[in-house]
């Protein structure tokens, strides 16, 4: 591989690795708290713009292992004390301020556009309990790859939040809007077994194979060649105008809610 930056390793956060002709980008640790901490906001987008343009890499792994951004954690950042936080600086509600929010909606929104962009195609995979948010992301990529003991958890309900991530635009052309609304609405726990009867998972493998069955996945993909890659890729996600404009009325919705006096009484 010729772009040696792009082998990367950020303990508890971000590491990245060569598998035969695929990059594996392996994700972990406290999500919202590396969130609040790190400040280079454009990180991801330039390590996706960095794979898209090298030669020698024909897919890309997205592992999210982020087993301790849980339900506590996602309900911490919108709503309870963070000591990363100047906290209520804006009035927001106790912790959660304009800034914060808008910039973790602009990441998860320009994140799932590098993804559909990409001039690779991308298999997720992931394991345990998962945050509906990491299930979202999952969605934009191209192969989904889960293990049976895989489950998403709908925490925004709790909080009377929204989805961030697409769910709604992803899911409604997965299984159709009122399956959808069900799936986001009724469903608190989403299992290995529900997310493959709603093509939210493409396969569901055992914990201790979810590496070589990975390999196979990506292997398949390094048989095909480039421009077929792509452009299949691109046929499927024509158009991206209209992705991005959900993205963006997604957030004025989250950040409308976000805003309201009430809603760090939740």
């Amino acid at each position: 591989m010729k772009n040696k930056d792009l082998i990367i390793s950020y303990p508890d956060f971000f590491v990245s690795e060569l598998h035969e002709d695929s990059i594996w980008l392996k994700f972990s640790g406290n999500f919202f708290h590396n969130f609040i901490s790190f400040d280079y906001q454009d990180f991801l987008h330039d390590i996706f713009t960095m794979i898209s343009n090298e030669p020698d890499i024909k897919s890309v792994v997205i592992n999210s292992a982020f087993h301790e951004s849980g339900s506590d954690e996602y309900m911490r950042f919108f709503l309870l004390e963070c000591q990363e936080r100047d906290l209520g600086h804006f009035g927001f509600s106790d912790t959660m301020d304009r800034y914060d929010l808008h910039r973790f909606c602009n990441v998860i929104d320009q994140t799932i556009m590098d993804i559909k962009a990409l001039k690779k195609p991308v298999v997720h995979v992931c394991t345990g309990d998962v945050l509906a948010l990491f299930m979202n992301i999952s969605l934009a990529c191209d192969y989904r790859i889960i293990t049976d003991d895989t489950v998403f958890h709908n925490v925004y309900q709790e909080i009377g939040m929204l989805p961030k991530g697409g769910a709604a635009y992803f899911l409604n052309r997965l299984v159709g809007p009122g399956r959808a609304a069900e799936l986001l609405l009724h469903k608190q726990r989403i299992t290995a077994e529900d997310a493959v009867k709603n093509s939210i998972a493409d396969c569901v493998v055992s914990k201790e194979n979810l590496e070589s069955e990975t390999m196979k996945v990506v292997r398949k993909f390094s048989q095909v060649p480039d421009q077929t890659l792509y452009g299949v890729k691109r046929l499927v996600n024509y158009p991206l105008k209209e992705l991005e404009e959900y993205l963006e009325y997604e957030t004025e919705q989250i950040l409308k809610i976000g805003n309201r006096e009430d809603f760090n009484d939740q």
